[in-house]
């Protein structure tokens, strides 16, 4: 595994032949420095609501939206309609990967024999190192820069670890195959420190790559993020083997604790976590922090309870809506937590009505697009489409607490807006966990039609239709049913706070008799095709989270039904381990 450093690196004298790598690599860092230049531009422009409303970006949005559509089509080894867990990505980041191996395998092979010299493979995986140190953490500078999410920055990453693994594979595969033709060769190599410490570093990624697979990360997180501590080895045991590589090591290093640091020092408070159980293993927390927090939909934070555990981090979604603080600024938040691993299972259990935990935050993260502002999306959109499955309710449920204070506030209601209808469905396994947000949501309904029937509007407002679906195979299917909750005097509303948004003395019982309630199917799933059909106009928002099996289904329904007239706006919130 020889990384000889005795080469020529340019043009150093008359003697020494021009490296003929060097404008590749001029014109590779172009391509990606122009890239990155051309997503900043995107990111300026989606925050400015000047720019994001002008004809010209209206149109590139346009054909922007129809090619990510395309691009989210899952492919589904299980069938078009199969439920299981999608096994290969979208087919965006399939492109991506073909990008990345077209780009990769020329500079491999180009003018060069790897059975004779490998060293190119070791040189380019080392070269990788930065970009994937550079793409780690949640407060990244390319998440900065381009608006990008740290969770699409992820499956970056992980694209480039990969890589990474396969050309350090090459690299040494190729080595060991040659010297192996003679033993005596293949010991005195093998004793050798330079070639020690390359084995070393090839064994630290290779035990960090294995421990970072799915089932690993879905299940033994905890183990995954220990693991990864292992990499420090990598780095240390390459800057060993090649001293050359410390140059690329120091640009990924000081790109990982700059996003470390800005993680610890920026966005991260302390607070009290008061703790309620709700029915069918979900927790709800309500989090007072030491300092204020600004927030927007579709934004999560990580929390750290000490008497659950002292070294675990887990992501919830802020499900609480602020309706007085201009800015979304606030030193309260609340969280649903629904038994999913063990942390979430001992939170629950250890869990006892009203008690108050000591608490540490870090967040928010999230890009929080303004495409999730509920003004825009009720401009935007003639209908809207707000989907969960299971646990991914609180995504959808925020942006529906959103919608309705915006609509229902006094001065929105004298605005335009060109929303049609809006539709709520969430999908369950039992009909236990509809109780989470069941009188929330028929509440809802209640402060809709009050309002439509006591307010002087400008405009009527939106049809809200909630559906909630219930798996259970218990149940018969195509079995419709309204639950029989009765209403009650005090229910949550949708400002997080135990009371009316609207009160109203008399006929409140006549109101909640007239208004429409949740409809309840149980022993079908979310058909979202028909959704999507149901709700009709030509840019319908659709926003969605659940497992990856619900995403993919949203994703194909959609990019299916996108054609030039017909363009869906599709924002999937995703479950990431």
């Amino acid at each position: 595994m020889d990384m000889d450093m005795n080469h020529d690196h340019g043009a150093i004298d008359e003697s020494t032949p021009w490296n003929g790598n060097i404008p590749y690599a001029g014109a590779l860092a172009g391509v990606i420095s122009g890239l990155t230049f051309v997503l900043f531009l995107r990111h300026v422009a989606q925050s400015s609501r000047y720019i994001r409303h002008s004809s010209f970006f209206t149109k590139y949005n346009r054909l922007e939206r129809y090619i990510v559509n395309k691009c989210s089509y899952t492919l589904n080894l299980g069938g078009g309609r199969s439920r299981l867990t999608p096994v290969l990505p979208p087919v965006g980041a399939i492109l991506l990967i073909l990008a990345l191996v077209t780009t990769a395998v020329p500079l491999l092979l180009v003018q060069t024999d790897l059975a004779i010299n490998s060293n190119r493979a070791g040189f380019l995986a080392i070269s990788i190192v930065p970009f994937m140190l550079a793409s780690t953490g949640k407060n990244s500078a390319m998440a900065l820069l381009t608006g990008i999410s740290h969770v699409k920055l992820n499956f970056l990453h992980r694209t480039l670890a990969t890589a990474i693994v396969v050309l350090a594979t090459v690299h040494m595969a190729y080595m060991l195959e040659n010297w192996s033709r003679f033993s005596w060769f293949l010991k005195e190599k093998l004793a050798t420190e330079k070639v020690q410490h390359g084995l070393a570093g090839y064994g630290c990624l290779c035990f960090v790559f294995i421990t970072s697979l799915y089932p690993i990360r879905r299940y033994c997180h905890e183990l995954f993020l220990v693991t990864h501590l292992v990499g420090f080895g990598f780095l240390g045991a390459i800057a060993k083997h090649t001293p050359y590589a410390m140059r690329y090591f120091f640009a990924g290093l000081l790109c990982y604790c700059v996003n470390a640091l800005t993680g610890w020092f920026v966005k991260s408070r302390i607070g009290r976590a008061r703790v309620e159980v709700l029915p069918h293993g979900c927790t709800r927390l309500s989090l007072r922090l030491s300092s204020p927090i600004t927030h927007r939909p579709g934004q999560h934070v990580y929390i750290n309870l000490p008497k659950v555990s002292y070294v675990q981090w887990h992501p919830f979604t802020i499900t609480s809506v602020h309706r007085k603080a201009e800015d979304n600024a606030c030193d309260m938040i609340e969280m649903y937590a629904c038994v999913r691993g063990n942390f979430t299972r001992k939170l629950f259990k250890l869990a006892q009505q009203g008690e108050k935990w000591p608490a540490f935050i870090a967040g928010p993260y999230g890009n929080g697009s303004p495409d999730l502002d509920p003004t825009e999306m009720l401009s935007r959109h003639d209908s809207l489409l707000l989907m969960g499955a299971g646990a991914g309710v609180t995504f959808p449920m925020r942006l529906l607490r959103e919608l309705g204070l915006s609509l229902l506030e006094t001065d929105m209601l004298q605005q335009s807006f060109c929303t049609k209808d809006i539709y709520f469905a969430w999908s369950v396994r039992h009909v236990g966990e509809l109780d989470w947000f069941y009188a929330e949501l028929q509440q809802l309904l209640v402060d809709f039609e009050h309002a439509r029937k006591r307010m002087q509007l400008k405009h009527d407002l939106p049809n809200v239709h909630v559906l909630l679906y219930v798996t259970d195979t218990d149940k018969e299917a195509d079995n419709i049913i309204e639950l029989p909750t009765p209403p009650t005097e005090k229910t949550a509303s949708l400002d997080g706070e135990s009371s009316r948004m609207f009160s109203n003395v008399n006929g409140d019982h006549a109101l909640e008799e007239d208004a429409p309630k949740p409809r309840v199917v149980f022993g079908s799933r979310m058909d979202i095709r028909a959704l999507l059909k149901e709700a009709g106009g030509h840019e319908p928002g659709v926003f969605a989270c659940g497992p990856a099996s619900f995403n993919a289904s949203i994703k194909n329904a959609v990019a299916s039904a996108t054609r030039p007239g017909y363009l869906p706006h599709l924002h999937c919130e995703e479950f990431q381990y």
